[in-house]
């Protein structure tokens, strides 16, 4: 077996990420292997022939070159640098557009970076379904930075609604709920103050239905014991003086009102979704 280091070097017209993932997972392969091998260097954005040109200046024709760039002008005289000067290169994109493009029947967009816009959303989503976690229920302690805030009384669906806005569109939902008591609503203004007001959204419900709803989830805290004050969960008079109070709160602060009043998650999302104007 030769044990001399191996050195790789990988070229792309975006970030490398397609070529390295690839590379890392054939690699693995050679993991029980007595053979050295690192990849030195990702050169990321190469769009220009000159570019290319310094690259291959830097090194000599041991290396292996590993290049994903996606215009056919570019790759054509990229290769015949490359047999040029005698190097053992792999262009990773070239097979899979081939066959691609004769089983689809159309010529791909031969656009640099495309994946790259793929991954940014998927990132961006995965934060905004962590920073959503974090703040859900008045947690987290960087409420300021949610593109929305979701006001409620309890059971008036303020995670389903959170999670579904970060999970399908990658918006970071902070929600916050709404305790009737004159100190906890002047902590919760003071928590609010400077936040643009259209991005807050005060959650509704028909007195009857949380009333309902609220009984059947008291059911579900006391595993159906008798509880000697969770009846004040569900009490009519006291839930509907809860409503009382939180629409008098969010009209004097000008917070959007939503009902959700037996309506889908979606179509309630939807609903905040036109109000910001956010495409959905």
């Amino acid at each position: 077996m030769m044990s001399e280091n191996k050195n790789i070097i990988i070229i792309s017209d975006s970030t490398g990420k397609t070529a390295k993932r690839l590379m890392d997972a054939v690699l693995a392969q050679y993991a029980s292997q007595k053979v050295i091998y690192s990849i030195v260097n990702i050169f990321q954005n190469i769009r220009e022939e000159k570019q290319l040109h310094d690259i291959l200046e830097k090194i000599d024709n041991d290396y292996l070159v590993i290049f994903s760039l996606i215009s056919q002008e570019l790759q054509k005289k990229f290769e015949k640098m490359l047999k040029e000067r005698g190097f053992l290169y792999l262009n990773v994109l070239e097979p899979m557009l081939s066959i691609l493009s004769k089983f689809l029947g159309v010529h791909p967009d031969y656009k640099p970076g495309l994946l790259q816009v793929v991954d940014d959303k998927y990132y961006k989503k995965i934060d905004a379904i962590g920073y959503t976690v974090e703040h859900d229920d008045g947690r987290g302690v960087n409420v300021k930075e949610a593109d929305i805030i979701l006001l409620g009384l309890s059971r008036t669906c303020k995670t389903p609604i959170s999670m579904y806005l970060s999970c399908n569109y990658g918006l970071k939902v902070a929600n916050i709920p709404i305790i009737p008591h004159p100190d906890l609503n002047q902590q919760l203004l003071r928590r609010l103050n400077g936040y643009p007001l259209e991005r807050i959204f005060g959650l509704m419900m028909d007195p009857d239905v949380l009333i309902h709803v609220r009984e059947e989830r008291s059911v579900v805290i006391t595993g159906g014991r008798e509880h000697p004050t969770i009846h004040s969960y569900f009490d009519p008079n006291l839930v509907r003086e809860e409503i009382k109070f939180c629409r008098q709160l969010f009209n004097e602060n000008n917070w959007g009102i939503i009902d959700v009043t037996k309506r889908a998650i979606e179509e309630i999302s939807t609903e905040i979704l036109e109000r910001l104007k956010i495409e959905s």
